[in-house]
């Protein structure tokens, strides 16, 4: 792809940035920006998902981990964002790598019903704060509690997963109690837990309907 090519789809202030293999992400290049919990996200996820998997981006952003399942797996993705200039990169990163497997939706993740039928898998990488927390000055919505909670994700994950779907979620270690307790109370089973060594953040598998067994490994990102 030509760098005329790409520039069609780049906005002022922006820049198209490789993900290998003639892959591109579209971000501002002052702006919010996805950091490595996405990332490591969506290689985690990708253990599970195939091909026909059926896919929720829950707070996708510029849609860096719906993009890179559909890139490695093949799966069907939706990504859902409330901030429309961030669905707005998203869209047109999906249309520069010519993906016909993402669909981007710029709506409140907290009004999705049955549209979105059953799936087999939720990713998420949330705001880590709560509201009372100090936002960010950056994109304060996507670190700060302020469009959606954990329990809105939660929620939303059990209507959204078919039985047996997981939810593959990033998350801050401070917070790790209140998220398993918002699994267990919505019917999902954790079943892996990733600790970064740094033991600041953490990654987690929970199957909706799932036997109790988890398993808790510390793993560099």
């Amino acid at each position: 792809m030509t760098d005329e090519q790409i520039k069609k789809y780049v906005k002022p202030g922006e820049k198209a940035e490789p993900l290998g293999d003639g892959y591109y992400i579209i971000q501002r290049e002052d702006g919010y920006r996805f950091g490595s919990d996405a990332v490591s996200l969506a290689h985690f996820a990708a253990e599970h998902i195939s091909k026909q998997s059926r896919v929720l981006d829950l707070c996708s952003g510029c849609g860096i981990i719906g993009i890179m399942l559909a890139v490695d797996c093949g799966a069907d993705i939706t990504c859902v964002e409330i901030d429309e200039q961030l669905a707005d990169m998203s869209s047109r990163s999906v249309e520069l790598n010519g993906l016909n497997n993402v669909h981007v939706w710029n709506i409140d993740a907290r009004l999705l019903g049955a549209e979105v039928g059953k799936l087999d898998a939720v990713v998420c990488n949330p705001p880590y704060y709560k509201v009372t927390s100090k936002p960010s000055s950056v994109a304060p919505q996507a670190n700060s509690e302020i469009t959606i909670t954990l329990a809105d994700v939660v929620a939303i994950s059990k209507r959204a997963l078919k039985d047996s779907g997981a939810l593959y979620m990033t998350h801050v270690t401070s917070r790790l109690d209140e998220v398993m307790c918002a699994c267990r109370d919505n019917g999902l089973t954790v079943k892996k837990v990733v600790i970064n060594p740094n033991g600041k953040t953490f990654m987690l598998r929970a199957v909706r309907g799932g036997k109790p067994h988890m398993a808790l490994e510390i793993k560099k990102w």
